[in-house]
């Protein structure tokens, strides 16, 4: 692989979905495409916590040094939002996504075509706009020799609402790949001390299924590759094309999981540890924790998943925001 200069200030971009649901042209066109009764169509998936603006003083704080934003929204922003800082590029579906597949509200459909978004960086992160910086971040938390950094951790797939499709990604990867040759072929990134005591003791006790059980799944800030994109397509190409084609998420649909398993097994990624970010679930009996978290920059990167064991929404928005604002109170330069 090609390698770019190592100069920091260009080393990645970091990309970002986000979606404003009470956007009355956008709820139109949800309620327009929408199939009847499916939890895959849920307006808990986009419910807006109006906490994006600290999104972006976190990465002006925490990471300085990225090179560009690349903003991947439905059509909407943020009246807030200088659109005309020069780090950051605001990408429209239909300016990346083929014209076959819009309109879509898969979330699938979105994160299996950033490569193809103009002028995207060879190495970039993704986030969800759930997804935060609250500590400082060098580049070589997501990227080193070229190489995006994360766990190799067998596991068992847990019952979800996104089970079914891990399954899908776990058929696909089990037919390409032979479990023990692919982790005898790079066991140094199977066995790294960096993941801990627990992590290797979970891998080696699935080491004696015969193909891969399923891959642990941190739910954190993802660093890819264009080129492991395109590899992934030109190798499933035709049934990335048919989950592409559902404008919600679907019984058979593939996810960037697959991009992301294909990536840990073919072994192009430099092993890293997890302990310095936390997937955390908004709830009633969790905010107050959670804020605390914040507050004290417990984590380096956190996801904050929303849940539907929330009795007063507009409060709970509120007290996570203040949370937020007693870190991050100073307005950055994506702000008008």
């Amino acid at each position: 692989m090609k390698r770019e200069t190592a100069n920091p200030t260009d080393t990645m971009d970091f990309v970002i979905f986000w979606v404003d649901d009470s956007d009355p042209a956008w709820q139109a066109a949800f309620r327009q495409a929408r199939p009847a009764e499916t939890d895959d169509a849920s307006l808990i998936r986009v419910r807006n916590w109006d906490n994006l603006r600290y999104w972006f003083r976190g990465v002006e704080r925490f990471a300085p040094w990225v090179r560009k934003i690349h903003f991947v929204t439905w059509g909407h922003l943020p009246a807030w939002l200088d659109t005309s800082h020069p780090k950051l590029h605001v990408v429209r579906h239909e300016e990346f996504i083929p014209a076959p597949y819009l309109p879509t509200f898969n979330s699938i459909v979105i994160g299996i075509n950033l490569h193809r978004i103009e002028g995207l960086c060879p190495r970039f992160v993704v986030f969800n706009d759930d997804m935060f910086l609250t500590r400082d971040c060098r580049p070589e938390d997501f990227f080193r020799r070229g190489l995006p950094c994360d766990m190799a951790r067998l596991s068992i797939v847990q019952p979800s609402s996104i089970g079914h499709i891990i399954y899908n990604c776990l058929e696909k990867l089990n037919a390409r790949y032979d479990k023990r040759r692919a982790i005898a072929a790079h066991p140094g990134k199977w066995f790294s001390p960096r993941y801990g005591a627990s992590n290797l003791l979970k891998t080696l006790t699935l080491m004696p299924w015969s193909t891969f059980p399923g891959l642990s799944d941190h739910h954190l800030p993802q660093p890819c590759l264009t080129a492991q994109y395109e590899r992934c397509w030109r190798e499933w190409g035709g049934e990335l094309d048919r989950t592409c084609r559902h404008r919600f998420r679907n019984l058979t649909c593939l996810s960037d999981y697959l991009f992301r398993y294909d990536m840990l097994v073919s072994g192009e990624f430099v092993p890293r540890s997890m302990r310095d970010g936390r997937l955390m679930t908004l709830a009633d009996d969790t905010l107050e924790a959670i804020c605390d978290d914040i507050r004290r920059q417990r984590w380096r990167t956190v996801c904050l998943n929303d849940s539907e064991r929330i009795s007063d929404f507009p409060a709970a928005s509120q007290r996570l925001r203040e949370a937020f604002h007693t870190l991050l109170p100073d307005p950055c330069s994506y702000e008008r």
